[in-house]
């Protein structure tokens, strides 16, 4: 099971991600002081065996009182996957976007289900590893991912549909879910048809087997089955 540091000065904010980030199977350890996590990131942490070793993912809130970004940056691993947490209008620390593919950055307050979502996106790269291509209204703009090794290339609605799988990995996403994804990203509610068609285009570009039909019920994301 993936392990995630959660580390946040604000005991409410904290378990809240963690909360989210548990109910999406992930083992979450809690630190509150920079002291504290620099300790986990290096692996200094023998008294908490639910993460024995250095996070999959770390959740940083750069916020934190007292926080040197210097010793975040020298106990990261490198290319160790990391959310950032920033306060509006914050400029990002020199030194912590490198390697941007494995960065991702969140203003405060934010919303726990797009940490879940940044956090998988990190852990499954057939979920993330997207470059924007292009901007607009409708399915103009894109996005790419890795599968396989190969790039491939989505709309925003495929994309949109994704990202909300992956933000419930290995659960069952019901239709009506999915088309409130869709009426988020778009701006109205497609016909219920419209997921069908989606998850279709979507199977053929990322291999059978990565996006199950639950008949009855709705669909769920694989990540096993079409990445490697």
């Amino acid at each position: 099971m993936p392990s995630v540091l959660v580390a946040d000065h604000e005991p409410e904010v904290a378990e809240l991600a963690r909360r989210y980030l548990e109910r999406a199977g992930l083992r979450v350890l809690v630190t509150g002081t920079p002291a504290a996590t620099v300790r986990v990131l290096t692996g200094q942490v023998p008294e908490a065996p639910e993460v024995p070793e250095a996070p999959d993912v770390s959740v940083i809130d750069l916020t934190m009182p007292d926080l040197e970004v210097r010793a975040i940056r020298q106990a990261l691993a490198p290319a160790a996957p990391a959310v950032f947490l920033l306060h509006r209008g914050q400029s990002r620390p020199h030194g912590l976007n490198s390697p941007p593919a494995v960065r991702r950055w969140l203003t405060r307050p934010f919303s726990p289900r797009t940490l879940v979502v940044a956090v998988v996106e990190l852990l499954h790269p057939v979920a993330g590893q997207s470059r924007s291509a292009g901007s607009g209204g409708g399915d103009r703009g894109r996005h790419e991912m890795v599968v396989n090794g190969r790039d491939v290339s989505l709309t925003r609605t495929e994309f949109a549909l994704v990202t909300a799988l992956a933000g419930h990995p290995g659960r069952v996403l019901s239709r009506q879910r999915l088309l409130a994804a869709l009426e988020s990203e778009r701006g109205k509610r497609p016909s219920p048809r419209a997921v069908d068609v989606y998850i279709a285009q979507l199977r053929a570009k990322l291999g059978d087997g990565t996006i199950r039909t639950v008949h009855g019920v709705g669909y769920v994301l694989d990540l096993d089955a079409g990445a490697t």
